[in-house]
């Protein structure tokens, strides 16, 4: 009979066993619940400072297509974005570079203006710089520093334009005209 009462007593676990499990796996619940609150709260941080960088890039280029040229100053201002009220505060400051002001430009829920969610900086002129293709760059390209005319030596020796590779000569070779149809007419 004792043999049995001791073959019975060793096939479970003691109450002790199956508390020290609860506690760990408790204890493992809770970690990967944390870890997922703390992704979670990452990812709503990342996506708020996302859109207080484009509320911030917008009002910016706002104010380079208004065509003013701000002061050196500070003004606000609130806006609906994504579904939600925020409060932008944009602050001109000289750069040191005459007609060039430095623009930052920081975002805040409208609810909570002193904390800031977001910063941005921008720089703004008077003029508009020139567009591609415009006759700013052609007249910028014919002139000034390192135009042909004005490096000595460099068109010193002739060259012939009516031969193939008529740059030879000069140390530069041309690829041989019209070798293929860029067009699309085979």
């Amino acid at each position: 009979m004792r043999s049995d009462r001791l073959t019975s007593i060793s096939a479970g676990f003691t109450l002790l066993e199956v508390v020290v499990a609860l506690a760990v796996v408790t204890l493992g619940i809770i970690a990967g619940f944390n870890l997922v609150v703390q992704i979670s709260a990452g990812s709503l941080h990342m996506k708020e400072r996302t859109l207080a960088g484009w509320i911030a890039s917008n009002e910016i280029t706002r104010l380079r297509l208004s065509g003013e040229f701000p002061e050196v100053s500070q003004f606000d201002g609130d806006v609906e974005f994504a579904g939600s009220n925020y409060r932008w505060r944009a602050t001109v400051s000289e750069t040191g570079v005459e007609d060039l002001r430095r623009i930052d430009m920081d975002v805040a829920y409208a609810d909570n203006p002193d904390q800031v969610i977001g910063r941005s900086t921008g720089f703004i002129s008077p003029t508009a710089p020139p567009r591609l293709g415009g006759s700013g760059w052609d007249a910028a390209g014919e002139s000034g520093p390192g135009a042909p005319e004005n490096v000595e030596g460099e068109n010193d020796q002739a060259v012939d334009s009516d031969q193939p590779g008529g740059n030879e000569q000069a140390g530069e070779t041309q690829p041989p005209e019209n070798q293929g149809d860029t067009e699309g007419n085979q």
